[in-house]
């Protein structure tokens, strides 16, 4: 079960920021080949962000997302899941896809507890 949290600022207009989440739950599992209900997705607003020593605005702020997932995806899997993720950000939120970070994160399993028990 991947969990993908999204740090960005918040969009001129609140509805797309569940229209992008709904787009990374979808891009995410048919590029890692899982069922949707299985993808987990949080906006994380951001209060603020720079580019170095510059303030940006919506328009020209950056997005960092983090995917944490379970060990054990071929590279080929997760490279799919990270462009995926990158699109669906970037078209939902109308940003340039240069600007979306995604960063995968592997979990071990026995460091996991989820659906109320130890995932390993």
């Amino acid at each position: 079960m991947p969990v993908v949290q999204i740090h960005a600022l918040p969009p001129p207009s609140p509805d797309r920021v569940d229209a992008c989440l709904a787009a990374v739950v979808t891009a995410l599992s048919d590029g890692l080949g899982c069922e949707p209900a299985g993808v987990w997705a949080q906006w994380c607003a951001a209060a603020a962000m720079h580019t170095g020593p510059q303030r940006r605005d919506f328009a020209g702020h950056c997005p960092v997302v983090i995917i944490r997932a379970r060990r054990g995806r071929a590279p080929e899997q997760i490279a799919q899941g990270l462009a995926a993720t990158a699109a669906a950000v970037a078209t939902s939120l109308g940003l340039p896809l240069d600007d979306v970070w995604v960063h995968w994160q592997e979990l071990d399993p026995a460091q996991v507890f989820a659906g109320g028990q130890l995932q390993g």
